[in-house]
């Protein structure tokens, strides 16, 4: 039996929809938009983490696979990414560059940006100059056993990494949702695995982390001692220098120093003077364990030990009342600030640790952004040539809440339906368009259908995938949907059992992907007339371009 099995659960609150904090990027809508503009004006999508080098904030942009910055005037830029999922780009510019959902990133000190490229297994690395390279991984999945240790890290394997940390020394550490274990990268490019889930391949040298264990955040501090955010085990982990481990904190019936009752604990960060904090992803708050305490930070304030509300110095022993939604991604900057990539509100806001002023860092926007007005309906099956052809996510429909979880429920979840990238291809050539369906309510609507329309000059090929992403940033695969193509390959319609936030299913998202093709006469431009209705919730708009025969 594991430690989550044994562990009792005290049920997350949900956030309550006020009290937002500073935000330094996004304006709470799901896309891609704001370069060049203010950052908290700006669009991203599922940010997975943030990061401070010098005066910027880092964000790994996960749906938009791209890599944003916001200087230290607050202007929002694309430094890696071109915006499209895939592999391409290393020895050249970073923002011509294809990443595969990014999921976590690390400083150097010599400056350069380390990137968890998750999809694409790979570790890649970004120098001053903005050129990108491959610095671990080969591109092809671990298994375990001969997964490269002992020899070059460009050579070796990994499964989904999905977290990485750098010490003083440079030395790299990567976590790895898939093969369950942490492997470290020297200073002369060998690669070792230093802890691992009982029974998976680590060698001689790796700590045992037990049957429950999943190395969903990392970080280091002054010392070169490692933190390990493990929400399966609900603790986190302090692997010493001499390569000791063990529970710093976890579940008050557990072993762990610290008594801290939260729910998937994904995320870590260390500030100066050498407080932890931690983000509880399923908690939707953020705490610091310090001194042997452990209180609340961000989030909602816990009753049971009547915690106070403040704005100021949480040192005086209160929590900044926040509202935070699937915090997954943490950093504390030279401003005294502690940075949160707040994933389902799609921006990374700002939670003073301290009252001292910085100029080092961005402005930060205290209030809530305004709604942009909503669009004029665009006309059926009309085509709108474009030039620069950037993806543009359309906002997910929203609903009543829903009923508690695992049986159908008589109100529909509250969903954010969105097409993940833009979409271009040439005459006559097939690619795959991406739907994600994600919620913060438990949605388990039963056997339901949903129904695609193609943009003019496609059609569906009846090719249908879907993957469950999980709170733990973990990818399983989804059930076996079924396609049906009507309408001269226009329209699809897939049936499933789709489920999010469900007790033994706690995916908070799904990505639908369905094969189409350009029509090999389709004319050369840009289309927004597809559609996606998924269960019954009001259609959302898919776009796509077909490319000329000259355009690359």
């Amino acid at each position: 039996m594991t430690a989550r099995d044994t562990a009792p659960r005290r049920p997350p609150d949900a956030p309550d929809g006020g009290g937002l904090p500073g935000t330094v990027a996004g304006n709470g809508t799901a896309g891609f938009s704001g370069d060049g503009g203010p950052a908290p004006d700006g669009q991203l999508a599922f940010p997975a983490d943030v990061a401070v080098a010098g005066g910027a904030v880092l964000v790994a942009d996960h749906a938009n696979h791209r890599i944003r910055r916001a200087d230290g005037t607050g202007t929002l830029t694309t430094i890696a990414g071109d915006g499209l999922r895939g592999f391409s780009g290393d020895g050249a510019d970073a923002v011509r560059a294809r990443l595969g959902f990014p999921s976590a990133l690390a400083v150097a000190p010599d400056g350069a940006v380390f990137v968890a490229d998750e999809m694409n297994h790979r570790i890649r690395r970004i120098d001053s100059s903005g050129v990108v390279d491959t610095v671990v991984g080969d591109g092809s999945r671990g298994e375990g056993d001969g997964d490269g240790d002992g020899g070059p890290a460009g050579r070796a394997r990994l499964d989904s990494p999905c977290a990485v940390a750098v010490d003083a020394a440079g030395r790299l550490y990567v976590g790895e949702a898939g093969a369950l274990r942490v492997r470290r990268i020297d200073g002369d490019g060998v690669i070792s695995t230093v802890v691992a889930a009982s029974g998976r391949a680590g060698g001689s040298g790796a700590a045992d982390a037990g049957e429950a264990f999943l190395p969903a955040g990392l970080a280091v501090d002054g010392d070169g001692r490692l933190y390990i955010a493990d929400p399966e085990g609900r603790r986190v982990l302090l692997l010493g220098t001499d390569g000791a481990l063990r529970a710093l904190a976890g579940p008050p019936d557990g072993s762990a120093g610290t008594a801290v009752d939260w729910g998937a604990p994904c995320a870590v960060a260390v500030d100066g003077e050498g407080a932890l904090y931690v983000a509880d992803q399923t908690g939707h708050r953020v705490w610091r364990l310090a001194g042997g305490a452990a209180r609340i930070v961000a989030g909602r304030p816990d009753p049971a030990v009547r915690e106070t509300t403040a704005s100021g110095d949480p040192a005086a022993g209160a929590v900044v009342h926040t509202e935070l939604a699937y915090p997954c991604g943490l950093a504390v900057d030279p401003a005294g600030r502690l940075l949160v990539a707040d994933n389902f509100h799609h921006r990374i806001a700002a939670v003073p640790l301290t009252t001292a002023p910085s100029e080092d860092t961005g402005p930060v926007r205290d209030q809530k952004p305004e709604p942009e007005p909503d669009r004029e309906p665009e006309p059926e099956r009309s085509p709108e040539p474009e030039p620069a052809r950037k993806p543009e996510p359309d906002r997910g429909a929203a609903g009543p809440p829903s009923g508690d979880g695992g049986a159908p429920s008589a109100q529909p979840a509250r969903l954010l339906v969105r097409q993940e990238v833009g979409l271009e291809i040439r005459r006559g050539q097939s690619e795959l368009i991406h739907v994600r369906v994600s919620s913060t309510d438990p949605w388990a609507p039963g056997r339901v259908e949903h129904h695609f329309t193609a943009p003019t000059g496609f059609v569906f090929d009846g090719r249908v995938t879907c993957a469950y992403y999980r709170a733990d940033r973990t990818v399983l695969p989804g059930g076996s949907p079924t396609g049906a193509v009507g309408d001269d390959g226009r329209s699809l319609v897939v049936t499933d059992e789709p489920r999010l936030n469900t007790a033994g299913h706690p995916a908070a998202a799904l990505v639908y992907t369905l094969g189409v093709r350009a029509l090999a006469d389709a004319g050369p431009g840009r289309y927004t007339d597809g559609r996606a209705v998924i269960a019954g919730q009001p259609e959302v708009r898919l776009k796509a371009s077909v490319l000329g025969d000259d355009e690359d």
